[in-house]
Formats: structure tokens, C-alpha cells, sequence
């Protein structure tokens, strides 16, 4: 029992190590991301801050696109001169808002549709639905009591 729980205690303390060893990031803002890392005792007050690089045009094949950040602040040793973000391209989708249909059912929907110079892989048309109330269907109002 003894022995069960040393390893065991070994092993979290093993997570903990490796998961500090990768950074985190902290701040970031318009022109610069600030990231601590756990690798050494120095990081703790000199944080790697990293300047922002242009996003990348997207790539269609793996629809994502990229940015580099490179060192501005922060020790040579201990932080990396640059790294790279990858994240996925959003598509370009505009849609015109079609008229909404009759409620029915406590359902209505409307049909937009996709306007020019869009993204050629979105959808045509998107259908939108939502919960409404048929007419002359209200909710009968309480009446109100004034606090005094």
C-alpha cells in the first residue's frame, strides 16, 4: 500500500513537471503577446514577450492560416526567437436576410441568400428558424403591485 501510493504520487508529481514546461500565454494584445514559460527560475520575472507578424494568406488545403511571432523582450536562452500560430481561416459567407414565413407550429423560418463576391465553398442559401407565437396569441399580464 505504501509502495501504491508513492508511485502514484511520483506520477503526478512527473504531469505537473511536464505540463509546466510547455509556456502559456498571458496577455496579448494588438501588438504583442507576452508568454511565461516554467523551464527555468529566471522566466518567472523575465517573461518572453514576442512581436506579432502579419497573418498569412489562408491556404485552401488545410484552411488554415499562419503567424510568426518573433522575440522582443525577454532572454535568448530561455525563450524561443520565434514561433509560429496556426489557426483555421474563417470563410467569407455574407448572406442577404430574406422576409420571414408565417409562424406555424411555434416555428418560423426565413431563407437568405448568399450574397456576390463570397466565399465560393459557402452554401448558396442558409435557412434560419426560431420559436415565435401565432398571432392573437398573448400572454394574458398579471396585474402589478406597487410596493409601498
Amino acid at each position: 500500500m505504501k509502495w501504491g501510493l508513492s508511485v502514484v504520487a511520483v506520477g503526478a508529481l512527473l504531469f505537473l513537471a511536464v505540463a509546466a514546461a510547455d509556456g502559456e500565454v498571458w496577455e496579448e494584445d494588438d501588438g504583442e503577446v507576452l508568454i511565461r514559460s516554467e523551464r527555468g527560475a529566471k522566466t518567472r520575472n523575465d517573461p518572453c514577450r514576442y512581436a506579432k507578424g502579419a497573418w498569412s494568406e489562408c491556404d485552401t488545403k488545410s484552411n488554415t492560416r499562419t503567424r510568426t511571432l518573433t522575440l522582443k523582450k525577454g532572454d535568448a536562452a530561455t525563450c524561443e526567437q520565434t514561433k509560429t500560430i496556426q489557426k483555421k481561416c474563417k470563410k467569407a459567407c455574407r448572406y442577404d436576410k430574406g422576409p420571414w414565413g408565417e409562424c406555424t407550429s411555434g416555428r418560423m423560418a426565413r431563407t437568405d441568400a448568399l450574397r456576390p463576391n463570397s466565399d465560393p465553398s459557402c452554401e448558396q442559401a442558409r435557412q434560419i428558424t426560431k420559436r415565435c407565437k401565432p398571432k392573437g396569441q398573448k400572454k394574458a399580464k398579471g396585474t402589478r403591485r406597487n410596493k409601498q
